[in-house]
């Protein structure tokens, strides 16, 4: 299995509440949903950092640097006609809607992508 991890820290002028009306608000899930499509994935999922007080338990006991406020992860049995749909008209002009919905509540500085198996 193929993963797409995308690794959130909230842009550092919001407060929690408002990173989360951006996070759950429907216009994300749909756009998240059109990139499923698109891309041929076989499923996707948005997780939601705790703020709770294991986590700061396991942040101290191991010296960990905060952790990020959201994940988005996308899955492929086979992503090997990826880049082929990556650069598509379709797929660019979706990846710039996303682009403009996100810097609306994400630090794109402070956060990260990746792919792993």
């Amino acid at each position: 299995m193929i993963r797409h991890i995308k690794c959130i820290r909230k842009s550092p002028d919001l407060s929690d509440e408002e990173f989360r009306a951006f996070w759950s608000a429907p216009e994300y899930e749909d756009l998240n949903r059109q990139m499923l499509s698109l891309a041929n994935a076989v499923r996707y999922s948005r997780n939601l950092a705790l703020k709770v007080e294991a986590t700061q338990r396991v942040i101290a006991d191991r010296g960990f640097v905060d952790p990020f406020d959201a994940v988005v992860e996308f899955w492929w049995e086979d992503a090997s006609n990826l880049m082929e749909l990556y650069d598509t008209p379709e797929a660019q002009k979706l990846r710039k809607n996303i682009a403009d919905y996100e810097s609306r509540f994400i630090d794109t500085l402070r956060s990260t992508a990746f792919f792993t198996e």
